[in-house]
Protein backbone atom coordinates (compact mmCIF):
# COMPACT_ATOMS: atom_id res chain seq x y z
CA UNK A 1 0.00 0.00 0.00
CA UNK A 2 1.63 3.28 -0.80
CA UNK A 3 1.51 6.39 1.39
CA UNK A 4 -1.45 7.59 -0.36
CA UNK A 5 -3.66 5.31 0.31
CA UNK A 6 -2.56 5.19 4.14
CA UNK A 7 -3.64 8.62 4.06
CA UNK A 8 -6.77 8.16 2.21
CA UNK A 9 -7.75 5.34 5.09
CA UNK A 10 -6.25 7.59 7.68
CA UNK A 11 -8.19 10.44 6.46
CA UNK A 12 -11.45 8.14 5.97
CA UNK A 13 -10.92 6.68 9.31
CA UNK A 14 -10.85 9.95 10.99
CA UNK A 15 -13.83 11.54 9.26
CA UNK A 16 -16.12 8.23 10.38
CA UNK A 17 -14.72 8.80 14.06
CA UNK A 18 -15.56 12.30 13.64
CA UNK A 19 -18.89 11.53 12.09
CA UNK A 20 -19.37 8.96 14.87
CA UNK A 21 -18.33 11.86 17.57
CA UNK A 22 -20.57 14.43 15.81
CA UNK A 23 -23.20 12.26 15.59
CA UNK A 24 -23.25 10.96 19.44
CA UNK A 25 -22.84 14.12 20.37
CA UNK A 26 -26.14 15.43 18.34
CA UNK A 27 -27.58 12.56 20.07
CA UNK A 28 -26.84 13.52 23.66
CA UNK A 29 -27.57 17.09 22.57
CA UNK A 30 -30.92 15.80 21.40
CA UNK A 31 -31.27 14.08 24.79
CA UNK A 32 -30.44 16.94 26.72
CA UNK A 33 -33.10 19.30 24.81
CA UNK A 34 -35.49 16.44 25.01
CA UNK A 35 -35.20 16.29 28.82
CA UNK A 36 -35.24 20.33 29.37
CA UNK A 37 -38.68 20.44 27.34
CA UNK A 38 -39.93 17.68 29.02
CA UNK A 39 -39.05 19.08 32.75
CA UNK A 40 -40.32 22.94 31.19
CA UNK A 41 -43.45 21.09 30.52
CA UNK A 42 -43.36 19.49 33.90
CA UNK A 43 -42.77 22.90 35.71
CA UNK A 44 -45.23 24.99 32.81
CA UNK A 45 -47.95 22.62 34.19
CA UNK A 46 -47.36 23.11 37.91
CA UNK A 47 -47.03 26.62 37.52
CA UNK A 48 -50.44 26.28 35.41
CA UNK A 49 -51.77 23.80 38.24
CA UNK A 50 -50.71 26.13 41.35
CA UNK A 51 -51.71 29.14 39.47
CA UNK A 52 -55.11 28.13 39.07
CA UNK A 53 -55.21 26.60 42.67
CA UNK A 54 -53.83 30.40 43.95
CA UNK A 55 -57.27 31.93 41.65
CA UNK A 56 -59.55 29.27 43.17
CA UNK A 57 -58.39 30.48 46.50
CA UNK A 58 -58.84 34.26 45.80
CA UNK A 59 -62.08 33.71 44.44
CA UNK A 60 -63.28 31.72 47.35
CA UNK A 61 -61.65 34.47 49.52
CA UNK A 62 -63.49 37.24 47.60
CA UNK A 63 -67.19 35.53 47.52
CA UNK A 64 -66.63 34.90 51.04
CA UNK A 65 -65.77 38.68 51.96
CA UNK A 66 -68.70 39.96 49.63
CA UNK A 67 -71.15 37.42 51.44
CA UNK A 68 -69.83 38.91 54.76
CA UNK A 69 -70.29 41.84 53.90
CA UNK A 70 -73.57 41.54 52.65
CA UNK A 71 -74.77 39.64 55.87
CA UNK A 72 -73.25 42.82 57.76
CA UNK A 73 -75.07 45.53 55.59
CA UNK A 74 -78.22 43.15 56.03
CA UNK A 75 -77.78 43.08 59.81
CA UNK A 76 -76.87 46.88 60.42
CA UNK A 77 -80.30 47.66 58.41
CA UNK A 78 -82.48 45.30 60.86
CA UNK A 79 -80.47 46.90 63.72
CA UNK A 80 -81.53 50.68 61.96
CA UNK A 81 -85.13 49.16 61.48
CA UNK A 82 -85.15 47.91 65.08
CA UNK A 83 -83.85 51.20 66.32
CA UNK A 84 -85.81 52.93 64.35
CA UNK A 85 -89.12 51.49 66.16
CA UNK A 86 -87.62 52.10 69.55
CA UNK A 87 -87.34 55.34 68.80
CA UNK A 88 -91.06 55.48 67.62
CA UNK A 89 -91.68 54.29 71.18
CA UNK A 90 -90.05 57.37 72.40
CA UNK A 91 -92.42 59.35 70.78
CA UNK A 92 -95.40 57.84 71.55
CA UNK A 93 -94.56 58.21 75.02
CA UNK A 94 -93.98 61.42 74.84
CA UNK A 95 -96.70 62.11 72.80
CA UNK A 96 -99.06 60.46 75.66
CA UNK A 97 -102.47 62.23 76.48
CA UNK A 98 -101.38 64.42 79.64
CA UNK A 99 -103.38 62.52 82.22
CA UNK A 100 -101.66 59.16 80.61
CA UNK A 101 -98.29 61.02 80.46
CA UNK A 102 -98.32 62.30 83.97
CA UNK A 103 -99.16 58.97 85.36
CA UNK A 104 -96.04 57.42 83.66
CA UNK A 105 -93.87 59.61 84.26
CA UNK A 106 -95.42 59.28 88.52
CA UNK A 107 -94.77 55.51 88.46
CA UNK A 108 -91.04 56.42 86.77
CA UNK A 109 -90.52 58.30 89.40
CA UNK A 110 -91.82 55.96 92.39
CA UNK A 111 -89.70 53.43 91.03
CA UNK A 112 -86.33 55.66 91.08
CA UNK A 113 -87.06 58.19 94.13
CA UNK A 114 -86.38 57.87 97.88
CA UNK A 115 -87.43 60.44 100.62
CA UNK A 116 -85.57 63.66 100.86
CA UNK A 117 -85.09 63.69 97.01
CA UNK A 118 -86.77 66.42 95.02
CA UNK A 119 -88.30 66.24 91.19
CA UNK A 120 -87.45 69.25 88.74
CA UNK A 121 -89.56 69.66 85.85
CA UNK A 122 -88.26 69.80 81.94
CA UNK A 123 -89.14 73.36 81.28
CA UNK A 124 -91.15 71.57 77.89
CA UNK A 125 -93.22 69.45 80.44
CA UNK A 126 -94.05 71.90 82.65
CA UNK A 127 -97.23 72.46 82.02
CA UNK A 128 -97.85 68.55 81.01
CA UNK A 129 -96.99 67.75 84.10
CA UNK A 130 -98.59 70.48 86.46
CA UNK A 131 -100.39 67.71 88.85
CA UNK A 132 -97.55 65.64 89.41
CA UNK A 133 -97.75 66.33 92.89
CA UNK A 134 -100.72 64.99 93.60
CA UNK A 135 -99.94 61.79 91.71
CA UNK A 136 -96.51 61.49 94.23
CA UNK A 137 -98.44 61.84 96.90
CA UNK A 138 -101.09 59.16 95.90
CA UNK A 139 -98.55 57.02 95.36
CA UNK A 140 -96.93 57.56 99.03
CA UNK A 141 -93.75 59.59 97.09
CA UNK A 142 -92.49 62.16 100.08
CA UNK A 143 -90.55 63.94 97.39
CA UNK A 144 -91.21 67.36 96.68
CA UNK A 145 -91.57 69.30 93.03
CA UNK A 146 -89.64 72.25 93.19
CA UNK A 147 -87.63 73.96 90.33
CA UNK A 148 -86.96 73.14 86.31
CA UNK A 149 -84.27 71.27 85.07
CA UNK A 150 -83.64 73.55 82.28
CA UNK A 151 -81.18 71.53 80.33
CA UNK A 152 -83.77 68.23 79.87
CA UNK A 153 -85.80 68.44 76.74
CA UNK A 154 -88.36 66.13 78.49
CA UNK A 155 -89.45 64.59 81.50
CA UNK A 156 -87.89 65.17 84.99
CA UNK A 157 -84.99 64.91 86.87
CA UNK A 158 -85.31 63.33 90.35
CA UNK A 159 -82.02 64.68 92.25
CA UNK A 160 -80.36 64.38 96.19
CA UNK A 161 -78.10 62.67 98.17
CA UNK A 162 -76.24 63.14 95.52
CA UNK A 163 -77.64 60.76 93.21
CA UNK A 164 -79.33 62.29 89.62
CA UNK A 165 -81.39 60.25 87.75
CA UNK A 166 -83.22 61.67 84.73
CA UNK A 167 -87.02 60.18 84.34
CA UNK A 168 -88.23 60.65 80.47
CA UNK A 169 -89.49 58.76 77.84
CA UNK A 170 -85.94 58.62 76.37
CA UNK A 171 -84.39 57.92 79.49
CA UNK A 172 -86.99 54.97 80.20
CA UNK A 173 -86.11 53.90 76.15
CA UNK A 174 -82.26 53.68 77.18
CA UNK A 175 -83.16 51.75 80.13
CA UNK A 176 -84.85 48.89 78.78
CA UNK A 177 -82.84 49.15 75.35
CA UNK A 178 -81.53 45.99 74.97
CA UNK A 179 -84.93 44.19 75.99
CA UNK A 180 -87.01 45.98 73.86
CA UNK A 181 -84.43 45.60 70.91
CA UNK A 182 -84.77 42.17 71.22
CA UNK A 183 -88.99 42.58 71.07
CA UNK A 184 -88.61 44.84 67.72
CA UNK A 185 -86.55 42.43 66.09
CA UNK A 186 -88.87 39.39 67.17
CA UNK A 187 -91.63 41.40 65.90
CA UNK A 188 -90.51 42.74 62.65
CA UNK A 189 -88.24 39.93 61.72
CA UNK A 190 -90.39 36.43 63.38
CA UNK A 191 -89.16 34.32 60.67
CA UNK A 192 -85.17 34.77 62.64
CA UNK A 193 -86.91 33.97 65.83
Amino acid sequence: MAIADIITRIEDDARAEAAAIVAAAQERADALVAAARAEAERDAAHIKARGAEVARIEADTLLANARLAARDAMLQARTDLAEQVLEGVREALESLPEDEYAAFIAREIARAAIPGQRVLLAPADADRLGGLQARLDELGMKVPVTGEATELARGVRVEGDGVRVDVSPAAYVAEHHADMLQVAVRELFPEEG
